[in-house]
């Protein structure tokens, strides 16, 4: 499971939330069916990035359609303006529960990145005492894979890389590993210019 790219397909829907609150707050007729459309794609998204959690979205779809059946239920035909109110509320409801979801998903990756993270932090402080890191390369992903494969070299720091290689993608490992190659070659702002 690719955290780091779940995360990076997923945040953009959260962006898109704003506009749509604004529509239901002006009373915007085409809010339900602007609802369905991001709960749509939000599920599309979660199904090529292979999250599970995407069948609760098509359920909160079906949520919306169905909330004018549920008024019909006692055989009169509603009010328009009842069936509206209606949508308007299980889209909004709606909308609340995916944006949790989403929420929820992005704060989880981004915990999980983040102690693999500081763990990796100390394995790199660990191998920069013993050897010299190589210097960026003109193919980033060249030089992190040419300290990848130095830090599962060194007796000290190959358990780190063992473990970091059995519990995360390829993708996932060279991503916290350039964040934190990046804040040990940045300069420091104490140094002055």
């Amino acid at each position: 499971m690719i955290l780091s790219m779940q995360n990076e397909k997923l945040s953009p829907h959260l962006q898109d939330l704003a506009p749509l609150l604004d529509a239901y707050q002006k009373g915007d007729p085409a809010f339900p069916d602007a609802a369905l459309k991001w709960l749509s794609e939000v599920e599309k998204t979660m199904s090529s990035v292979r999250l599970r959690e995407g069948s609760e979205i098509s359920t909160l779809r079906g949520r919306i359609l169905k909330a004018s059946d549920a008024l019909n239920a006692g055989g009169e035909k509603p009010p328009r303006s009842q069936v509206k109110s209606a949508r308007n509320v299980a889209a909004a409801e709606a909308l609340e529960r995916g944006e949790e979801i989403l929420r929820t998903i992005i704060q989880t990756n981004q915990e999980r990145l983040q102690r693999f993270e500081d763990k990796l932090c100390e394995g790199m402080t660990a191998l920069a005492l013993l050897v010299e890191i190589p210097l960026r390369q003109d193919s980033t992903t060249q030089w992190l894979t040419a300290v990848w494969r130095l830090l599962r070299s060194q007796d000290s720091t190959r358990p780190l890389a063992t473990y970091l290689a059995a519990s995360l993608n390829g993708v996932d490992r060279l991503f916290i590993l350039e964040a934190v190659l990046g804040r040990m070659t940045a300069p420091d702002p104490e140094d002055g210019p």
